[in-house]
C-alpha cells in the first residue's frame, strides 16, 4: 500500500463527527429541553474538573494576568508575584479560548458549550484522518471514530459497564470532552502520530524534514497545554522510532532525521515548561499527588489491552500472517508498547503522577484505536482481495453508537439535577459579577489596592458555579487547593464553611459514614477516594474519621476572630424558603443587609461585626 498517496472519502469523516457532535451535546440539548424559557445560559458539565477550567479562562476573559487564582482571590501584580500553576504553566488552550470568547463577547459559559461542538468534530476528523490514511479505507475509518470514541469509558474500566459489574460509577460522559483539558488539544495527539508517521514513510527528504519541523512544533503545543499528552507523546514517539531503527534498518537515516528534528522542539519547549514548574508553589506536589516510587503498574486495562494486541502481532508474525516491518504493523505495535511505558515509567523516574488521567484521557483511546488498527491489519492478511462486508461496518457502527448513547443517558439521567441547580445558579453570579463592578470593589482587587471579595455560599453543589460568571473568591470549594493552596489551610477553610453552616458533629459524622464524597475528599484527600489518583490509596478507617471530628469540634469550640477574618467575608449566598440553612454562627461574626432575591437564592453583603463574641 502506498500510504502516502490513499484517497480518503471525507464524506465518512463528516458523518462521523456530526453524529458523534450530537451525542456529546445531548446532555447540553436534555437541560434546554427541560428549562425551555427559562434556561439561563449554562453549559452541563461532562466532568467535575471542567469547573476549575472555565474559573480560569473566566479570569482571563475578565482580563485578569496569566497567574491567576480565581477561587482563592490571587493575582500576579508588580511588587506582589505570585506562584505558577497547572493552569498558568499549561496555558495556551485557556487563551486559545478566552481570546475568542473576548473578542466575540462571548461569556465562559457560552465559550464552554462552543467547546463541545468543536471538540468533538476536531477529535472525528482527526482520528479519521489518521485512520483513513493508514488502512485507506475510509468507512472502516468513520467506524473506527464510533469505536474510539464511544468506548472509551469502557477501554478505562468505567462508564456503565463498571456501574452494571460493582455498583460503582467512576465516570463523567466521554472523557475526551472535558473542556478544556483534554478536549482542546485532544485532536492534535492524534494529528502528532499522523505527521510523524508522514515524516517517516515521506519518500522525499524534503517532505521529511518538513512533516518533522510539523511535528515538532505540534509537540511544542501540547508540552503547553496538557502535562499528560506531552508526555504520552513522547511514549508513542520512542516506541515508534525504537520499532523503526529495530525493524527498518535501512531506514536509519530518516528516523535519525525525524528524531533529531523533534527533538530539537521538545528540548526547547521542555526546559522552558521546566522553568516555569520549578516556580510553582511546593504545596502542589501534594495537591497533584506526585508519588516517589519505582514499582511497575501492570494491570490497567488499556495496559492489558496493549499486551494482547503485542501478543496477537507476535503470534501473526511467527505464523507469516504479516510482515512485522511493515510501517503499518509498527505505527499499531508502537500504539500498544506505548501503553508499557506510560503506565511504568516510574520505574526509571521513580515519580508517578495520577495515572488515571492516562488511562481515562489518552491511554485508552490509544489502545481502542491499536485495536481498530489490528482488525484492518489481520483482515488485509487473510482477506487481500476482499473488502470488509458493509453488514458487518453497518453493525459494529450500531453497537458503538448504542453504546454512547447509553453511556450519555445514564449520565445525563445521573446529573439532571445538578445541570438544573448550576442554571439556577447563574443568574446568582452574575449579580454578584454587576455588584463588585459596580461598588468598585472588582477594580480595586484588578490594581492591587484591595483583596478580592469573598464569598460564602451555603450549597456546595452551588458554590463550585461561582467562579464560571463572577470574579470573587470563595471561602471554599473542592477546587480551592487548585492553584497551591495547602492542603492544611484548604481544610481549615473546610472546617470554616462547616462552621458557618452551623452543622453538628452528627451530620458531619453521618456524612462520613456514609461516605459522602463531599464531606470525604475535602478531610482525607482526594485520592482516597478517587481511584487511581494514586498507586497505593489506603481505605479511610472509622479510627480516622472519629479523630477528624474531634479535630472539627475542638476547632468549632475555639472558634476566634482569626478565623473569622481568614478569608473576611464580604457575602454571602443562601437558597430561599425551608432550604435556608441555620446561619446562627455566621450571625455570631457577620451582620447581614437585608439581602436581594435572585431566583430562588438570596445574596447578602456581609461586614464583621464591630464587637464580635469572644
Amino acid at each position: 500500500m502506498n500510504f502516502n498517496r490513499t484517497r480518503i472519502e471525507w464524506k465518512w469523516g463528516v458523518l462521523a463527527a456530526l453524529a458523534m457532535t450530537f451525542i456529546g451535546l445531548y446532555p447540553q440539548i436534555n437541560l434546554w429541553l427541560a428549562r425551555g424559557t427559562q434556561w439561563q445560559g449554562s453549559y452541563v458539565l461532562t466532568q467535575g474538573d471542567e469547573i476549575a477550567y472555565s474559573a480560569y479562562v473566566n479570569a482571563l476573559i475578565d482580563g485578569r494576568p496569566r497567574r491567576n487564582d480565581p477561587f482563592n482571590g490571587r493575582d500576579d501584580l508588580p511588587g506582589k508575584p505570585t506562584y505558577e500553576s497547572l493552569f498558568s504553566i499549561q496555558f495556551l488552550p485557556a487563551y486559545a479560548i478566552a481570546l475568542p470568547a473576548r473578542l466575540l463577547g462571548f461569556s465562559t459559559d457560552t465559550a464552554f458549550i462552543w467547546l463541545i461542538v468543536i471538540g468533538a468534530i476536531t477529535s472525528s476528523l482527526a482520528i479519521f484522518w489518521l485512520l483513513a490514511t493508514l488502512t485507506g479505507d475510509s468507512k472502516l475509518a468513520a467506524v473506527g471514530v464510533f469505536f474510539t470514541l464511544c468506548l472509551g469509558a469502557l477501554a478505562a474500566a468505567q462508564g456503565v459497564a463498571r456501574l452494571m459489574i460493582t455498583g460503582n460509577r467512576v465516570h463523567d460522559m466521554f472523557a475526551f470532552l472535558r473542556r478544556y483539558e483534554p478536549s482542546a488539544i485532544f485532536p492534535l495527539f492524534f494529528i502528532f502520530c499522523l505527521v510523524v508517521w508522514r515524516a517517516l514513510v515521506a519518500e522525499t527528504v524534503r517532505s521529511r524534514i518538513a512533516y518533522s519541523l510539523f511535528a515538532g512544533t505540534l509537540f511544542a503545543v501540547l508540552v503547553f497545554s496538557y502535562f499528560f499528552f506531552w508526555t504520552a507523546a513522547i511514549a508513542w514517539l520512542g516506541t515508534i522510532l525504537f520499532l523503526w531503527i529495530v525493524f527498518r534498518r535501512e531506514d536509519l537515516n530518516g528516523v535519525l532525521v525525524t528524531g533529531g528534528i523533534i527533538g530539537i522542539f521538545a528540548i526547547a519547549s521542555i526546559i522552558p515548561f521546566f522553568i516555569l514548574l520549578s516556580h510553582r508553589n511546593r504545596n502542589m506536589d501534594a495537591v497533584h499527588f506526585l508519588r516517589l516510587s519505582h514499582a511497575p503498574d501492570l494491570f490497567y486495562l488499556p495496559e492489558i489491552i496493549g499486551f494482547i494486541v503485542l501478543g496477537i502481532i507476535g503470534f501473526a508474525w511467527r505464523r507469516k500472517l504479516i510482515e512485522i516491518g511493515s510501517p503499518w504493523v509498527l505505527f499499531t505495535a508502537s500504539c500498544a508498547l506505548m501503553l508499557v511505558v506510560v503506565f511504568n515509567q516510574q520505574i526509571i523516574t521513580g515519580r508517578s503522577l495520577q495515572p488515571i488521567h492516562y488511562k481515562s484521557f489518552i491511554g485508552n483511546y490509544m489502545a481502542l484505536l491499536s485495536i481498530v488498527l489490528l482488525f484492518s491489519i489481520l483482515w488485509r492478511a487473510r482477506n487481500p482481495n476482499r473488502p470488509i462486508p458493509q453488514r458487518l461496518l453497518a453493525m459494529a457502527t450500531l453497537v458503538c453508537l448504542g453504546w454512547g448513547v447509553v453511556e450519555v443517558s445514564d449520565i445525563t439521567s445521573r446529573d439532571a439535577a445538578v445541570a438544573r441547580l448550576r442554571d439556577e445558579v447563574l443568574p446568582v453570579s452574575r449579580r454578584l459579577n454587576s455588584m463588585v463592578r459596580e461598588d468598585g470593589s472588582f477594580a480595586a482587587a484588578r490594581a492591587g489596592k484591595a483583596p478580592y471579595p469573598v464569598v460564602y455560599v451555603s450549597t456546595l453543589d452551588a458554590v463550585r458555579s461561582i467562579g464560571t460568571a463572577s470574579p470573587l473568591a470563595v471561602l471554599w470549594t473542592l477546587h480551592t487547593p487548585a492553584c497551591g493552596v495547602s492542603p492544611t489551610e484548604s481544610k481549615e477553610r473546610f472546617y470554616q464553611y462547616m462552621y458557618y453552616s452551623s452543622l453538628t458533629p452528627r451530620e458531619i459524622g453521618s456524612g462520613m459514614l456514609q461516605a459522602r464524597f463531599i464531606v470525604l475528599a475535602p478531610l482525607f484527600g482526594t485520592e482516597r477516594i478517587v481511584e487511581g489518583l494514586i498507586s497505593d490509596p489506603k481505605p479511610i478507617t472509622t479510627d480516622e474519621m472519629a479523630e477528624e471530628l474531634r479535630r472539627y469540634i475542638e476547632y468549632a469550640e475555639h472558634f476566634s476572630i482569626a478565623q473569622a477574618t481568614n478569608p473576611q467575608l464580604n457575602f454571602a449566598v443562601v437558597p430561599n424558603g425551608e432550604a435556608k440553612p441555620n446561619l446562627n454562627n455566621l450571625d455570631k461574626w457577620y451582620e447581614r443587609d437585608a439581602g436581594e432575591q435572585v431566583g430562588l437564592f438570596t445574596i447578602y453583603r456581609v461586614k464583621l461585626r464591630q464587637a464580635p463574641p469572644g
